[in-house]
């Protein structure tokens, strides 16, 4: 995954739609996308939209600090939301760098039906998270709401064919016109790629061994393989826990595996993860000497939880509750897959249990999870030492700042002080002579005559 710089309001940037972009509707938007999305990030959409523009070129490029002023949000808040969209898939970016600058080019992509909306497994699962099962199963039953109730099976379609309406000159169905060519070259058609992390340390077969007397159909499991990598990526739900949910979602009178059923309930069960449920695993043993009796206890904990369910256990220790943002925020680094499960849980106590703070925020994650990158942590003792660094460096420094503060104090701005304060107080203090009194009365009589 190709990374990039935080959003540039000083760079360029256009705003394209892809070929079957006249197929988004404002609607799906609305109910399916936008409760995963979030405010900034719907408003920004939207903003984007606005600046469509036909034939676009290289000079019809603008500054991307107008967006910021558009939609009202931080240069921060901005990149987060932009980040949301492209991992919704409703926008592609593009990069190029010119002799005017930097240029971004957000080419906005046509929603999903809402048909492939539920049927998309990561999405209908972020979707499930975010707005509860009660209003996910009334969005379902949207979708058919046109279809007929009653059991039509003996009904027969008896629709015409193509040819049976129509008539085409066979001779251009082989040479085909120079029109068609072209304008089949000048369309792509848009290849629909999926949100989730090909990489996997699920096993499979084990999975296959543990329902293989159970009457679940082996072709339902093939067909829904993706969904189940998924949850298991997303909640780290181990291979008998796994058979056990399938088991579940079983349809009793025809044994077929149903997917809604199932996300529902592994929804319901990982909402609130029992501190009992993940299994354990065996950590490696670490030898640093600057790892304490306390560190390795909490690597004992990150080893043996997956992280939705790591921060579900902290969550309840601090009296709060796991947010569908928060769950987003995990899903994206699980996504990456470039920090190990343990990391990503020594980074969720960091910020919710030694920081103190209330939720995971998605631009702080990022930076962390960026700079551990770059010192090459790999494991969770890795991700404490460099939490130790980090807190050492900044005591070192600490004094430093403090120095600086208190020499900046002491430079205080001094002013000119008159002469009758340099008087000592005897002097100061003496009575004024009977003559002297006497010219200052007549200088004031002779002001108040002047009046």
């Amino acid at each position: 995954m190709t990374t990039r710089p935080n959003f540039d309001p000083q760079a360029g940037y256009l705003v394209t739609a892809a070929a079957d972009f006249i197929n988004f509707n404002d609607q799906i938007f609305t109910e399916y996308y936008q409760p995963i999305l979030g405010p900034v990030a719907f408003s920004l959409f939207y903003a984007l939209r606005s600046r469509l523009l036909d034939h676009p070129t290289l000079a019809d490029r603008r500054l991307q600090s107008a967006l910021l002023v558009q939609v009202n949000a931080g240069q921060n808040q901005v990149s987060e939301g932009l980040r949301r969209l492209e991992g919704m898939g409703i926008i592609q970016t593009y990069f190029q760098h010119d002799a005017q600058g930097d240029l971004y080019v957000y080419e906005l992509q046509a929603t999903l039906s809402p048909e492939q909306f539920i049927n998309d497994n990561l999405l209908s699962v972020l979707l499930l998270e975010a707005i509860g099962e009660q209003a996910f199963i009334k969005l379902a039953n949207n979708t058919h709401r046109y279809r007929l109730v009653a059991e039509h099976s003996q009904l027969k379609n008896v629709s015409h064919h193509f040819l049976d309406s129509y008539q085409v000159d066979q001779r251009e169905l082989v040479h085909l016109p120079e029109a068609i060519k072209q304008a089949r070259t000048d369309t792509v058609v848009a290849e629909h790629h999926s949100l989730v992390n090909d990489s996997s340390d699920f096993d499979w077969a084990t999975l296959l061994t543990l329902l293989k007397s159970q009457p679940v159909i082996k072709d339902d499991l093939t067909n829904h393989r993706e969904l189940i990598e998924v949850e298991h990526q997303l909640y780290g739900i181990d291979e008998p826990t796994m058979a056990r949910l399938i088991r579940g979602a079983l349809d009793l009178a025809t044994n077929h595996f149903d997917a809604q059923k199932f996300k529902r309930q592994v929804a319901a069960q990982y909402k609130q993860v029992p501190a009992s449920s993940p299994s354990p695993k065996q950590a490696e043993p670490v030898d640093d000497k600057q790892l304490t009796a306390k560190d390795r206890q909490l690597l004992k904990s990150t080893d043996n939880y997956a992280p939705i369910a790591f921060l579900q256990a902290l969550k309840e220790q601090t009296g709060g509750y796991v947010t569908a943002g928060e769950r987003n925020v995990l899903t994206r680094l699980i996504q990456d897959g470039k920090l190990p499960s343990p990391v990503i849980n020594v980074l969720v106590w960091y910020v919710i249990a030694d920081l103190g703070n209330a939720t995971l925020k998605g631009n702080f994650v990022d930076a962390i999870a960026n700079d551990w990158l770059r010192a090459g942590v790999h494991d969770g003792a890795g991700a404490l030492l460099q939490l130790k660094k980090f807190n050492q460096d900044k005591q070192q420094n600490s004094p430093k700042r403090f120095a600086g503060k208190r020499s900046r104090q002491r430079m205080e701005v001094r002013e000119t002080m008159p002469d009758w304060s340099k008087q000592d107080q005897a002097t100061r203090t003496k009575k004024a002579s009977a003559a002297a009194l006497a010219k200052a009365r007549a200088r004031q009589r002779s002001n108040r005559k002047g009046r």
